[in-house]
């Protein structure tokens, strides 16, 4: 890699980790049905609309960030690299979808005369079919993927290599620990910034020689 992309990485890969921090800060609390999203909304209209575009703002610096980290790591762990990074900027293009569906109810919540109209729309439009493809790229591809690049850190003994472990326990704690307790989100927050950070510092280290490990073709 030379110096420019390192640096463009790090910045996609720190960018990510701050905005996505806060949007776990800001995010309102919202409640299970979907339909009650829009009073939600209006309850906290500066936290929700702030919340809502740092979200999709995080999503473009996911996406760069998934491309230079796949071309940081493919030399030494080339399948990991090239299958995690396709899937973490599916993921990111599949967040769009949803992210830029918040900023329609950030809209409803201004006109509480047909909240009741809009939560049905609302309902109705969660468990349509057509946004089924987009939740899955979303959600499967922002866990694969990040898994795969972080094992190929791991795996690769780049610097900071304990950064993968803590992208895992983040994995985990996001997308399972949150259905047990309200501890999962400071949690969850710490263990985005710490892991990010890791790789942040990684790209950013002075590069080492490339010795073809036996897994290359892994």
């Amino acid at each position: 890699m030379t110096r420019t992309l390192r640096i463009l990485t790090a910045t996609a890969v720190a960018a990510f980790a701050l905005l996505s921090f806060g949007f776990v800060v800001l995010q309102p609390n919202l409640p299970d049905s979907r339909a009650d999203w829009p009073a939600a909304f209006a309850a906290a209209p500066l936290r929700a609309g702030a919340a809502t575009h740092l979200f999709l703002w995080s999503q473009l610096a996911f996406a760069v960030a998934a491309v230079g980290l796949a071309v940081w790591l493919r030399p030494r762990a080339p399948r990991l690299a090239v299958i995690g990074g396709i899937l973490a900027v599916l993921s990111a293009f599949g967040h769009t979808v949803p992210g830029s569906w918040a900023i329609t109810q950030l809209v409803m919540a201004g006109d509480p005369e047909h909240r009741d109209t809009y939560g049905q729309l609302l309902t109705a439009q969660e468990e349509s079919p057509h946004m089924v493809p987009y939740f899955l790229l979303g959600l499967a591809g922002m866990v694969l993927g990040l898994l795969l690049l972080s094992i190929a850190h791991f795996r690769s003994r780049l610097p900071f290599r304990w950064a993968g472990p803590v992208l895992w326990a983040w994995l985990v704690v996001e997308f399972v620990g949150s259905n047990f307790g309200a501890w999962a989100v400071p949690t969850s927050a710490a263990l985005l910034l710490l892991g990010f950070g890791g790789l942040v510092a990684g790209v950013l280290a002075e590069p080492r020689p490339v010795a073809e490990p036996s897994y290359a073709t892994t």
